[in-house]
């Protein structure tokens, strides 16, 4: 009669016990490194996501130009020969942008009249914002009078009454020429007008603009 050992039978048991065991093991480290990767994985490609969002904020414009430049002229009668006094340049947010900070100091204003005279920054003071006119009417000489610190940033009808450029709204960038001290330099025919407006994000705006040969309206469209 064949008899079966009984500690063989324990040792088998516990054999597969231990191999058991050890493919639990194996399975939770794998599981481990896989959460790991797709977790690493998950987190590269939401800060890629991230850098290249913030790279298309910075290089695109927050700005553009709403319309047309408008300029007041001395056609001369108080001077010797015909000059630019004013523009007024109208903005609006770009398709798609956020809200731009348009207070002083955070957004910055740079003027150039080529071969004459620039400035890296002439909006720097609280009183350059004007969210609103008090029921003033937008005509240009009242809007150029407005610039008494050489420029401002007038906020258009229907504003929310706060410093920063929301959806909808409009404003005017407004440049007295007769109020920035260039030492008494006039911007006259044939020149150049730089204006660049450098808001917190996203690329500067530029405005350039060539004065006409002729200078005999009072009001002149620049374009």
């Amino acid at each position: 009669m064949k008899t079966t050992n009984p500690t063989k039978k324990v040792r088998k048991g516990i054999v597969g016990i231990e191999a058991a065991i050890v493919l639990i093991a194996f399975v939770v480290v794998a599981a481990a490194l896989a959460f790991v990767a797709l977790n690493m994985g998950f987190y590269t490609t939401q800060r890629s996501k991230e850098v290249m969002s913030a790279g298309l904020s910075q290089a695109s414009s927050s700005l553009e130009i709403d319309g047309s430049v408008l300029a007041k002229i001395d056609t001369g009668e108080t001077t010797e020969r015909p000059k630019v006094e004013c523009i007024v340049i109208p903005i609006r947010l770009s398709a798609g942008q956020k809200d731009v900070d348009l207070t002083p100091n955070k957004t910055t204003i740079a003027l150039w009249v080529v071969n004459k005279f620039g400035y890296t920054n002439i909006y720097s003071k609280s009183e350059q914002a004007i969210s609103d006119l008090d029921n003033k009417n937008y005509d240009l000489a009242t809007l150029c009078d407005e610039a008494s610190e050489g420029v401002a940033i007038i906020w258009g009808p229907g504003s929310n009454g706060d410093t920063v450029l929301g959806p909808g709204e409009k404003a005017l960038i407004v440049i007295n020429f007769d109020k920035i001290d260039a030492n008494n330099v006039n911007v006259e025919s044939y020149d150049v007008i730089k204006v660049e407006i450098k808001p917190p994000i996203g690329a500067a705006l530029t405005v350039e603009r060539t004065v006409p040969a002729s200078l005999t309206a009072e009001i002149m469209d620049f374009g």
